[in-house]
């Protein structure tokens, strides 16, 4: 097939970090550029203004859900991820921080390079300016109380306020009691590219990130890497689910990808009248997140038999992030003599190590936002007794506590006073996905979450966890607990699935080289969460994109002509609080140095 029958030169599954940031590189070549989502367009305002909006909220399409925010749930762990055209950064806590340079030396990342800390710096820098990366600038009671957790566990050195993909309102930073209302939600034109991007709103501390930012505030990707990669040409296809990956043959019969691909497509999302059709690519990127791409690959790989050669390394090795959540709530009283409030502020706004391996950080949701706590229903903080199932300890200490067990287990006015502690570790342990045959699917293959003989079970009670929850509520004067599903099925929740398509010198231990692209075929790259080696410890997003920058590096220009007409992201000068190395150069200077 010649290049001028291709429907187009790359298309891409999946909106998300790595999807988007895939998107602007390659139009920014000359390539014409497909993004296929399989979530809904939503516009600021179509945002739900609590998370009982369940319609607006939820991404649940079978009931006629198409909100943003996915819950999905297997035998072995729980994941919160996003579902809309920009994927997770639409519901996620806005956070990027770079890992620790010793985390890069861990052999699950040493061996394709064991450089990479040095190697990506340039493009963390360029992906803090393209992602609007400030340091948060709201301090409230719960930060407060969080740094005194610090102090009491000998620990106050690591205490910090993250680094946020959001635009805080100008002037001196803000703490709880002293807001300045007047620089909430104001108009601030583009402050990032130089007039070339959107127009943007100041945040109003609302505490909706994860319900999704119906104040203009918010960096999603669309307000930036969609942005642009539209403007350039890039086309997104909303409500369109990919199907099957299929190689074109080549003039000799060889379905190496050399000659493109055929992908079939369902658009909709009802039940019914769904449309089916195909189109042909030259090359494809899979960046629909660890729960997207694993069941489509392996799908392809063992059961449609379109993609054979694929890495039997494929769905191995899945990382968690060594995730938990607690709650703990708030009951003392304000000096106006009313009970204190948690809800203001951004969605996660401070961190601190208890431990070398540990990380705990500050998430809240807005005031009404309490549904999100019927899926995270909390009970007493549960410990691990020797010899005594956790389960069962939770039953006790909830006979002994029916009051108190009661008032958590209710979600209505939760998120007013009551913040999620993020736990997070560097400890790397994990599962796989494979192809099996289960009780409900005995016939045909399905994808299922498993761990091999001598794999250490996952982790979901760290007792280091348990320690700060406890020093917290001395402070709140309010509850401590663990998430009942966490406790009762034994399985860690997480919001950060990493793994499973790991990058490295060869298929016998990796699936991918560095450029993101797949072993056993030509034009086929994954470019997602799936790609990152091994647990970092922090969130995720701004090392998804440094990745992703990485791998776009490395591909050549495409048109030549068509490339030199692109007119190039340049920014702004630097907000206060950027920690970005790059200043007003433009990505092209950033790009020649990290090459």
């Amino acid at each position: 097939m010649s290049s001028t029958n291709f429907d187009f030169d790359q298309i891409i599954i999946g909106s998300g970090f790595g999807g988007s940031a895939s998107a602007l590189r390659l139009t920014e070549k000359g390539f014409r550029v497909l993004v296929l989502e399989r979530g809904k367009r939503i516009e600021t305002k179509e945002f739900s203004r609590t998370s009982w909006n369940l319609k607006r909220f939820m991404w649940l399409p079978q009931l006629g859900l198409t909100g943003p925010f996915t819950f999905t749930v297997t035998r072995k762990i729980s994941l919160v991820h996003g579902s809309a055209v920009g994927g997770g950064s639409l519901v996620y806590g806005n956070t990027h921080l770079i890992p620790e340079a010793n985390i890069f030396a861990d052999p699950s990342w040493t061996g394709m390079h064991d450089d990479w800390h040095a190697r990506l710096s340039p493009y963390y820098a360029l992906a803090q300016r393209m992602i609007g990366v400030q340091k948060n600038r709201y301090f409230g009671p719960a930060d407060l109380i969080l740094k005194d957790v610090a102090t009491d566990m000998g620990r106050e050195d690591t205490f910090k306020t993250v680094y946020s993909g959001l635009l805080y309102p100008k002037g001196e930073d803000q703490v709880s009691q002293n807001i300045d209302v007047n620089r909430l939600g104001e108009d601030r034109g583009d402050p990032y590219f130089n007039g070339d991007g959107p127009q943007r709103n100041s945040c109003t501390y609302c505490g909706n990130c994860m319900s999704g930012c119906r104040h203009n505030a918010k960096n999603s990707l669309d307000k930036n890497y969609l942005y642009f990669a539209e403007r350039n040409g890039a086309e997104i296809r909303p409500e369109s689910n990919v199907t099957k990956i299929e190689p074109i043959a080549d003039e000799n019969g060889v379905k190496d990808g050399s000659a493109g691909y055929i992908l079939h497509i369902t658009e909709g999302l009802g039940l019914f009248n769904k449309k089916k059709y195909t189109l042909t690519t030259r090359g494809v990127v899979v960046s629909g997140g660890v729960f997207g791409t694993m069941p489509l690959l392996l799908r392809m790989r063992d059961v449609e038999k379109t993609l054979p050669n694929l890495s039997p390394n494929l769905g191995q090795n899945v990382l968690t992030n060594s995730e938990t959540l607690l709650t703990v709530s708030h009951n003392r009283l304000t000096q106006q003599e009313q009970k204190e409030e948690v809800w203001n502020g951004t969605a996660i706004t401070s961190i601190f190590s208890p431990d070398d391996e540990t990380k705990v950080e500050i998430v809240r949701y807005a005031k009404g936002s309490d549904a999100a706590f019927t899926g995270g229903m909390s009970v007493p903080l549960t410990s691990k007794q020797s010899g005594i199932p956790r389960s069962v300890t939770m039953l006790a200490n909830m006979a002994k506590q029916p009051i108190k067990t009661l008032k958590m287990l209710n979600p209505v006015g939760k998120a007013k006073d009551t913040i999620i502690l993020l736990v997070m570790q560097t400890a790397q342990n994990n599962i796989h996905i494979e192809s099996k045959r289960s009780w409900h699917s005995p016939f045909k293959p399905t994808w299922i979450p498993v761990q091999h003989k001598g794999d250490e079970k996952l982790r979901n009670y760290f007792p280091i966890a348990q320690k700060v929850a406890e020093h917290y509520v001395k402070h709140s004067g309010g509850d401590a607990g663990n998430l009942a599903l966490e406790v009762i099925a034994g399985t860690p929740i997480t919001a950060h699935m990493m793994g499973g398509a790991r990058m490295g010198k060869d298929p016998e231990t990796a699936v991918l080289d560095d450029s993101g692209q797949a072993y056993g075929y030509k034009n086929l790259r994954v470019l997602d969460g799936s790609i990152i080696a091994g647990n970092l410890g922090v969130n995720p997003s701004l090392t998804i994109l440094a990745l992703t920058e990485h791998a776009m590096a490395q591909i050549p220009v495409f048109d030549a002509d068509k490339a030199a007409k692109i007119k190039p992201v340049n920014f702004s000068a630097p907000l206060d609080g950027n920690p970005s190395a790059l200043q007003t150069a433009g990505v092209p200077e950033i790009l020649a140095k990290a090459v």
